[in-house]
């Protein structure tokens, strides 16, 4: 069993048994531990991540539960096809910052597969490639420091290996990897942690901060023994600065930068956590904070029933993510719906040929962390739930054992936070496994100007990034504001009618005095979304957005939308005259821009008043015929 050090217990117990941290009270925990203290004992390798007594119960897994077996089995089969792939080169990527990001997860994939493939079978053919593999990288005159995701990646990459592998490897290996960690990470780490600025990567409010931190936490961890005073030093900094990101989380859980940098956030995050834990028996008050429990229940409750997530923001897949975030959570946190949930999409997974590339690079930690529990009681079934956050999002999720039953999401959104869109106010609704609505996800991160997202930045010419192209509102054609945003100002969850409205005044700055958009559950099939907009002038006109890739037929102020062999039925309410029409994508502007194809604009438009109020219900239909 692990070693709990007295003194860590000793220093949280004054600080306070609370089930709330702040983040002074983090950073207070952090530099109260003195390096006397630090050093006296550490925990053998391999310590991070997968112990050595924990072996044994992976075994087991594998012996007892079939899809365990079946991810041992891929882990094999991976493992077994990377002994003939060539060693990484040092290659820089031309894009909008050089980087050799791809390098660096790639060789996260590689050294965990082979690493975890030798310890569960002694092979030593994994051995020796994957220990090929970590001189390869340490050889590498850097690992870009310009980009210090790069560096933060690697780093996990060669600590794990250091670590799984430390009594098998040569010793000028392990030298070798000790010298690379401390040369191209920790030493530079220990000058950002003492000059960085408010932007730099180690206090950034983005991503960045967790995932860099993580890699440095991560690199200190395994050579400890070589380098106390500097491990002591990389943690002490690492806990204190994460909650700069971490507080982003509040209240609910949501990941404002939206679902793909959840999952890339959330995987380092879990992979802290779990370090912090085995080496110091406890996690220094970061899963307190609010809404950091709260993410993976958040992250599952805005799946729709057909599996998708929604993909605002800088994210274009609508896959649920496939990293091992979801045992880490249920173990950790009690949270077995979270293991039901990760079991269900890996048993999709490992039926497919060849893994998928969205995969994690931490993939195969989900065998080390492997979760059989289920829950013994359900939550409470609510067909309206609301989190809360930089981006306020809502779901109606009905009983979608029914035929016909629609699903719905919403947010609210603040579009010159990182990675956000101008969507304020923008939903996703389904029924019957078919999506309806669509976000169109990112474009290319090396467009000219795309990340310039100030008010009349660059980025909003881009289709995708405007309000144009999302499912909301746009006044006389314009987008929306940068700097205003969308908020969830009141809902009702224990109604016969369950409904939500959104305030998004802020974001039609100049162009209206009140815009209030109200979703409501009308029921099983049918929801409504209301917009009550007061206009700066009576003869602006509000423009009803949808994008779709369903086959579209318009009569009057009703829309037929068919795909997949289902319906759904689109009505408009509103001002005298108002009718559905069809707008073709506008052409892009710039060649890079990622082509849009099978997708149309279904609009409604309204005006004539100072004062409108345009009520569209969507209804999902039995059957394929247009009435």
């Amino acid at each position: 069993m692990r070693k709990i050090y007295f003194w860590m217990i000793s220093v949280f117990i004054i600080i306070g048994l609370c089930t709330m941290f702040t983040i002074e009270s983090i950073a207070h925990l952090a530099k109260s531990v003195s390096n006397e203290q630090i050093v006296k004992q550490w925990p053998s390798h391999p310590r991070l991540l997968f112990a050595k007594e924990d072996e044994k119960a992976v075994k087991k897994q594998v012996a007892d539960n079939a899809l365990a077996k079946k991810l041992y089995q891929r882990l094999l089969e991976e493992a077994d096809s990377l002994l003939a792939m060539p060693v990484q080169e040092y290659v820089l990527h031309q894009g909008y910052i050089q980087d050799m990001l791809t390098v660096s997860r790639e060789q996260v994939y590689r050294t965990i597969t082979l690493s975890m493939a030798y310890r569960m079978t002694n092979d030593k053919r994994y051995l020796k490639k994957c220990e090929v593999e970590l001189i390869n990288v340490c050889r590498f005159p850097n690992w870009n420091p310009v980009h210090y995701l790069d560096v933060a990646e690697m780093t996990t990459a060669v600590a794990i290996g250091y670590d799984w592998l430390y009594a098998d490897l040569a010793k000028e290996t392990r030298q070798l990897l000790v010298t690379a960690i401390k040369e191209k990470a920790l030493n530079l780490a220990v000058q950002e942690y003492e000059n960085g600025t408010s932007g730099s990567w180690s206090r950034r409010e983005t991503n960045w901060n967790v995932v860099c931190n993580t890699g440095m936490v991560m690199g200190a961890l395994a050579i400890a023994e070589s380098e106390p005073q500097l491990a002591h030093h990389i943690v002490e900094k690492a806990v204190t600065f994460i909650p700069n990101y971490l507080k982003h989380f509040a209240p609910d859980g949501v990941c404002f930068e939206g679902p793909a940098y959840w999952g890339y956030s959330n995987s380092y995050l879990s992979v802290l956590l779990s370090v912090l834990r085995s080496n110091f028996g406890q996690y220094f008050g970061l899963s307190d904070l609010p809404g950091v429990r709260q993410t993976v229940t958040y992250y599952l409750d805005t799946t729709s029933p057909a599996g998708k997530i929604f993909n605002f923001a800088n994210s274009s897949s609508t896959y649920p993510e496939i990293n091992p975030v979801y045992f880490f959570f249920s173990k950790q946190f009690n949270q077995p719906e979270a293991a039901v949930a990760y079991r269900n999409i890996l048993d999709n997974v490992l039926k497919e040929s060849v893994l998928p590339r969205r995969h994690s690079v931490f993939f195969f930690l989900a065998l080390a962390w492997f979760d059989s529990s289920i829950p013994t009681s359900l939550r409470p079934d609510k067909t309206l739930r609301v989190y809360k956050g930089i981006n306020d999002i809502a779901v109606f999720k009905t009983d979608s054992t029914k035929p016909n039953s629609i699903y719905l999401i919403a947010k609210g959104g603040d579009p010159d936070a990182a990675h956000q869109q101008m969507d304020v106010g923008t939903f996703i609704v389904e029924s019957d496994g078919v999506r309806w609505s669509d976000d169109l996800g990112s474009d290319s991160y090396d467009l000219p100007g795309f990340w310039d997202g100030k008010p009349n930045g660059r980025r909003w010419n881009y289709f995708k990034n405007s309000n144009l192209s999302h499912n909301t509102l746009s006044i006389d054609g314009k987008i929306q504001y940068a700097k205003g945003n969308g908020k969830i100002v009141d809902y009702n969850d224990r109604s016969d009618q369950p409904y939500f409205v959104i305030d998004m005044t802020s974001a039609y700055e100049g162009q209206a005095r009140s815009v209030l958009r109200t979703f409501k559950h009308l029921n099983n099939q049918k929801i409504s979304i209301k917009d009550e907009i007061e206009l700066e002038e009576s003869s602006r006109q509000v423009i009803w957005n949808m994008i779709s890739s369903a086959a579209i037929a318009c009569k009057g102020d009703v829309a037929i939308l068919t795909k997949n062999g289902k319906q759904l039925r689109i009505t408009a309410k509103g001002p005298q005259g108002i009718t559905f029409q069809i707008k073709e994508i506008p052409a892009a502007i710039d060649l890079k821009e990622y082509a849009i194809q099978g997708y149309q604009l279904l609009q409604v438009v309204a005006s004539g008043t100072q004062n409108i109020v345009l009520e569209v219900e969507l209804e999902s239909l039995p059957v394929t015929s247009f009435r």
